[in-house]
């Protein structure tokens, strides 16, 4: 049958239709091919990063306790807010920076061009961060983070250091051990709607690991009581600043480290970087007479020196090489006994030019002078010790009662610990190990005990050190008056570096004690300036540490002021300071005396007014200070 014109036509059309309905099921075959084999993967990650996101979560930081287990830096969870920039819309910046409560403009700079994750603003308070929340904006997160918190403030601020708002450390032991402090950050999965807003639930890729604690020899009791009387005696002489160490001579543990002028590292960013550095480790001072028992030890080690030779002071002046020595007590024969109580410059230098250079040398050397301690922390000094090639007559004999060498106060309290414990050093231990350093034996136990008996008899009537011993103790200690080298080479002639170390009790040694005062004002001497101090954190420390006065004249008075301590095992020791003791204890005493009490602060007692409670009567006022 013939078709037309018209039916060819139209089958032609439909031909063609057929043909493109055809081509376009072909077309969508190979682009769904394409799409779901060819570019499969590369689009599901594109989905994949619209909607969902991964953000690292930073770990908190390990404490660091002291030695009874006080906390004295923790990580506190704290909000902050973010954004990812590309979500964010430009329409809600001026509301959210009205949460933030921070100018518009300031907002807009924080974000600029930035597309991916941005910091709006770290650490706020919560309400700024419920604000926030409230307003439920596209792009917009609540993080948390992680802030470094110190509860005892300025007391351990040179020690401990501080943090950054990175969370890592900056400072001291925050530094020196961030590696340890340090957790190891996760990562979390969110998923967010086409709109941008988050969606509930979250996924974790990675845990974060909190970091490991670090665990201190430090006694925080101990550290108030030496910061308060560092503090009180620094107010009282109008010095520029100090140092004060307290040692457990047996082991080389730290029980204290304390510096003025303090820092608060709960708000480091007030305060110069000066100020944060620890000065225990980092400055370095002429010891002056400190040094002398040293020059004795080494004297008497020889064998050729006994505490009962005789030694010509010369009336208080005698020339080496030309140089003059003075004394400020001039003496004529005196016995090795009697040289640490005058404490003459003059018996000091002809011990060391008789020894010789050598001999002296090595003792200091041996006590770790010249060296750093190993304390384990930043900025350590090790001092100065001229090398023996140098040592003339001249200076033999200045080295000798304390001149032309430099030490830092953990050195000095380090070396002073000989004659606590028969001759044996011990470097410092200020962090808990497994295995603590050995000591060395550095003179014999004979002159130790020598030595120790002849700075006892120091801070006797007549010695320079009669201020340094509290009530109900003996002190074997010995004062040093240095004048600090000026910027010509020479030395100040008004400006002093005032110090006493010391052992106690003498019968029983539980403490060594290195006081550093630098620059004092109202008195340049070791004796009246850093005496005190000393007095003051021994009279306190000790009945803390449950150690009970001895002497005669303690128990005499004893009736009159005990304090009953709870400590840990229920069994009480004797006190008559508050120092140390927590809240409850100090309503306890105050309930059971009658006291009227007037409270500030919270935590650990850091002073008190009166600082010794011995005499206090029911009705009086008892003022305390306790630690933030």
């Amino acid at each position: 049958m013939m078709m037309n014109s018209e039916q060819i036509a139209a089958r032609r059309r439909l031909e063609a239709v057929m043909a493109l309905v055809g081509l376009g099921l072909l077309l969508m075959v190979v682009r769904a091919v394409d799409l779901q084999w060819l570019q499969g993967d590369k689009l599901a990650k594109a989905a994949d990063s619209q909607r969902i996101r991964q953000f690292e979560v930073a770990a908190p930081r390990g404490n660091i306790v002291d030695r009874s287990g006080r906390t004295l830096s923790e990580s506190v969870e704290v909000p902050s807010v973010a954004a990812v920039a590309s979500d964010l819309n430009a329409e809600d910046l001026p509301k959210l920076a009205l949460a933030l409560n921070i100018p518009l403009s300031k907002l807009q700079k924080r974000m600029g061009k930035r597309k991916g994750f941005v910091w709006l603003s770290r650490q706020v308070s919560p309400q700024i961060a419920k604000q926030v929340q409230d307003l439920n904006l596209a792009g917009v997160r609540i993080e948390k983070e992680w802030r470094r918190y110190f509860p005892y403030g300025p007391e351990t601020g040179h020690l401990l250091g501080f943090v950054g708002i990175d969370n890592h450390g900056l400072e001291g032991l925050e530094l020196a051990f961030n590696s340890r402090l340090s957790g190891q950050s996760g990562k979390v999965q969110l998923r967010k709607a086409a709109n941008g807003i988050k969606l509930p639930g979250q996924t974790w890729i990675k845990q974060p690991q909190h970091g490991q604690d670090l665990s201190l020899n430090l006694d925080i009791g101990v550290q108030s009581i030496a910061y308060a009387a560092l503090a009180n005696g620094i107010q009282r002489t109008g010095a520029k600043g100090g140092s004060v160490v307290v040692m457990n001579p047996h082991t080389g543990e730290v029980l204290a480290m304390t510096s003025w002028p303090g820092f608060n590292p709960n708000s480091f960013g007030k305060y110069r970087p000066k100020d944060w550095r620890n000065r225990v480790v980092t400055d370095v001072f002429e010891p002056g007479s400190v040094l002398k028992p040293f020059t004795v030890a080494a004297a008497l080690s020889t064998g050729r020196w006994t505490t009962d030779s005789l030694i010509y002071c010369e009336n208080g002046k005698f020339e080496v090489a030309g140089k003059r020595i003075k004394d400020d007590h001039p003496a004529g024969w005196i016995d090795l006994r009697k040289l640490l109580v005058v404490s003459s410059n003059i018996g000091a230098a002809k011990l060391a030019l008789d020894i010789g250079k050598e001999d002296l040398y090595g003792v200091l050397q041996d006590v770790g002078f010249h060296q750093k301690t190993g304390i384990g922390l930043g900025g350590e000094s090790k001092g100065l010790l001229p090398p023996l090639s140098s040592w003339g007559p001249v200076e033999t004999a200045n080295i000798a009662f304390g001149q032309g060498v430099a030490v830092t106060p953990i050195q000095l309290a380090s070396a002073f610990s000989i004659f606590a414990n028969g001759g044996v050093y011990y470097p410092p231990q200020l962090v808990k190990v497994d295995e603590p350093e050995e000591g060395h034996r550095v003179i014999s136990e004979q002159v130790a005990d020598d030595v120790l008996n002849m700075l006892a008899d120091a801070t006797k009537a007549g010695g320079t050190g009669t201020k340094a011993v509290p009530v109900g103790y003996t002190v074997a200690g010995k004062t040093g008056t240095a004048q600090k080298a000026d910027q010509h080479g020479g030395y100040s002639k008004d400006k002093f570096t005032a110090v006493f170390a010391g052992v106690v009790p003498v019968e029983n040694p539980e403490l060594v004690i290195v006081v550093a005062i630098d620059e004092p004002e109202t008195s340049i001497y070791g004796g009246t300036v850093a005496a005190p101090i000393f007095k003051q954190i021994a009279e306190t420390t000790l009945p803390m540490l449950g150690v009970a006065p001895t002497t005669p004249t303690y128990e005499a008075k004893q009736d009159s002021w005990q304090i009953q301590q709870a400590s840990m095992d229920s069994e009480p020791k004797p006190l008559h300071s508050l120092y140390g003791l927590s809240l409850r204890e100090v309503r306890r005493f105050a309930l059971g005396s009658g006291l009227q009490l007037q409270l500030h602060g919270s935590g650990w007692v850091s002073r008190s007014e009166p600082a010794v409670v011995q005499g206090l009567q029911a009705g009086d006022t008892l003022e305390v200070w306790l630690n933030e």
